[in-house]
Order: C-alpha cells, then sequence, then structure tokens
C-alpha cells in the first residue's frame, strides 16, 4: 500500500511575537508549497522503518528500538513524531509496521530558508501521511493537537506559537489563538492520560477558525534573500520578553480582531489602515527588545508598497525572510513586483492554499 499527502507552508498576516503567549491573536495563510509524505508497506519480515528526505538524507531505525532512538541528529522532528504516533496506533489497537517514508520539500528558495514553517510542516505532513495509511480518521483540529503534542515535547520548539502547525493543519487562511502551554505540559507529564484522551479535550484559550478571503484580494509575497532564525530570536531577553508581548498583544490582538471583519467584509481601506498600525506596534515592540526587525530590504519592501497605497506588512519574526502585500487588482500586483525587483528582493511564487480534497 501506498499513501501520498502534503502539507503547506505558512505566511503570518498579523499577530508575531505576541502569540506565543496563550490567547494572544494571529492571522495566518497557508500557502501553496508543501512538504510532501510518501508513505510504502515494506517485507514485515524486516521490521524497519526506512526514511528518506531530499534535505536530510536517509536513515534507517529499528521498529524494535524506536521508543529509544536519541533526538539528538537532524532526524529529532521524524524521529519523535514517529514515537508518538506508535504510541496513538497502539491505542487505536494497531500497530507500528515496517515502512518506507520519504519526506520531499518544496519550501525554500535556491536552497535557502524562506520562512514558510517546514519544521511545522514536516511534523503535519508525517502525521496525516500515517493516520491516513492505518485508515484512522483526523481532523484539521486533531491533527493540529497531535503535531502541538509532538513539537512540545521538544525544547527546541515548545517556545514557539504553533501557528505555523495550525495554517499547515487547516491548510487555510485561520484566525488563531495559542493555547495555554502550561496546562499542556502538565498533561503531558500525566501518564495517566492517553493521547487520545488528550487530543478530545477542549484546549484551554485554543481558538482556530477558517476566515474567508476576498476574491478579488490577491497576495503577493516577496523574499529578501537573507533568512531569519526564529526560535534564536524568540529566547532573547527572555526575561523581560514576557512582559514586552504582554503589552505587545495588548495593542495588536485588538487590531487583529478588526483585520478579521475588514477581511469578512472586504473593506480594504479599514483593512490596510489597520494593517499598518499592527505593524507599527511589532516595529516599536522590538525597538524595546533591541531585535533587528526591520532589515534595509524589509524596509524597502514595506515603503515600495505604501507609496502606492497597497497594504503590506513584514510576515514572521522579521530579521530577514519575507514580507507580504494584499493588492485589488494585477497592475497593482505588475507594479509592485518589478519595484521590489529593483530593490533586489524576489518576488515568490505564492498563493493562498486549498484544502486538499
Amino acid at each position: 500500500m501506498i499513501t501520498r499527502v502534503k502539507a503547506p507552508g505558512k505566511l503570518y498576516l498579523a499577530g508575531e511575537y505576541a502569540i506565543t503567549l496563550p490567547g494572544q491573536a494571529s492571522i495566518i495563510f497557508a500557502v501553496n508549497r508543501y512538504m510532501s509524505v510518501t508513505i510504502t508497506d515494506t517485507d514485515d519480515a524486516q521490521p524497519t522503518l526506512t526514511l528518506a528526505s531530499d534535505q536530510l538524507g536517509h536513515k534507517t531505525i529499528s521498529l524494535d528500538v524506536l521508543e529509544q532512538e536519541a533526538l539528538d541528529d537532524a532526524w529529532n522532528l521524524t524521529t519523535k513524531t514517529l514515537q508518538v504516533m506508535a504510541i496513538w496506533l497502539n491505542e487505536h489497537q494497531q500497530e507500528l509496521s515496517g515502512l518506507s517514508i520519504d519526506l520531499a520539500s518544496d519550501l525554500d528558495q535556491y536552497g535557502k530558508k524562506i520562512g514558510l514553517g517546514s519544521s511545522a510542516a514536516t511534523v503535519v505532513a508525517l502525521i496525516k501521511g500515517l493516520a491516513q495509511h492505518y485508515q484512522l480518521a483526523l481532523s484539521p483540529l486533531e491533527l493540529f493537537k497531535m503535531s502541538a503534542i509532538i513539537l512540545s515535547s521538544l525544547p527546541s520548539f515548545k517556545v514557539g506559537s504553533m501557528g505555523d502547525v495550525a495554517a499547515a493543519s487547516f491548510e487555510n487562511v485561520i484566525f488563531y489563538s495559542r493555547f495555554d502551554n502550561l496546562w499542556l505540559e502538565e498533561k503531558l507529564t500525566d501518564a495517566t492520560c492517553q493521547l487520545s484522551e488528550l487530543i478530545a479535550m477542549d484546549w484551554p484559550k485554543l481558538d482556530i477558525h477558517e476566515i474567508t478571503f476576498p476574491a478579488s484580494w490577491r497576495l503577493v509575497v516577496g523574499w529578501t534573500g537573507q533568512p531569519a532564525y526564529t526560535q534564536q530570536l524568540l529566547t532573547i531577553n527572555a526575561k523581560v520578553a514576557r512582559i514586552y508581548k504582554e503589552r505587545l498583544g495588548s495593542k495588536t490582538t485588538p487590531l487583529i480582531r478588526l483585520l478579521e471583519k475588514n477581511i469578512q467584509q472586504a473593506d480594504y481601506i479599514a483593512f490596510r489602515t489597520n494593517l499598518r498600525l499592527n505593524q507599527r506596534a511589532l516595529i516599536k515592540f522590538a525597538e524595546f527588545m533591541h531585535i533587528n526587525y526591520v532589515t534595509p530590504k524589509l524596509r524597502e519592501l514595506l515603503s515600495s508598497a505604501y507609496r502606492r497605497g497597497i497594504a503590506a506588512k513584514i510576515s514572521g519574526a522579521g530579521n530577514g525572510d519575507n514580507g507580504l502585500a494584499i493588492v485589488q487588482d494585477e497592475a497593482a500586483e505588475v507594479a509592485l513586483k518589478e519595484a521590489w525587483q529593483a530593490r533586489g528582493i524576489t518576488p515568490l511564487q505564492l498563493e493562498i492554499a486549498t484544502p486538499e480534497t
């Protein structure tokens, strides 16, 4: 049996930094670049997991020692996902069998990271593929929860917002409010709580719902050519970061709720205004935190859009990667892309993703 699935990358429209705190809000696009996973049954006489990745190479794990497999190499996300999925399958009276698992990504540009959330897409695609391979259904919300459980179990990812996971799971434009991570950590240490039970629970402060984006609005994305390292940025000045993030959230969460309303009503003028106010709040936050948020190319990206009356914003952590704009017609899109290219900014061929059928 062969199972093929994919999970999309993401771009933040609004909500960065503050969204790492429970209850804060964001709006996120799933975009049409993907992590693809192909799962094939292998000979049961050789109970192994044979992994192949266009990014990482090859690895073989014996099923007999999967539970004890160390998480000390570049395969840690994949290994942890397999370990957790083995437990989940066992709860559903099934066992992980010998498999060949191929992972292929188009979430980079010329071999460089471009801020589309490849780690989240890897976990989501692998969970989705394994669930389908063993004929077990997972809703987008259940897929998100399983992925968040896995990432929350890894120290280098638990501080993240999980917004990239939400976008990859729902494959759409979404409103996302972060769950209470301390509540989840407590549940994960409770040996009596099964994975299936935890996934079925209501998670405090979690809110994910889809937003219908106006058909006439077009997403335009520019890449600076400079990667940003989000996990490093999130840990800068950790002792005071929470205070500043709470202040940021008090400003941006009300704006994000207005942005959702603007999108639903296709009110471009109000949308453009509220998006720029959100951008200003992030710039002020970065100044307080001494984060190099607005690089010269990102500043050019924004100013090129603002001069043309186009709604635009830095997407994600800043300090590189992407900025985005929302235009209302093709002429505005062409003019903006030409202006970006003249300043060394690469327009990416990205569109809002649509759910797999």
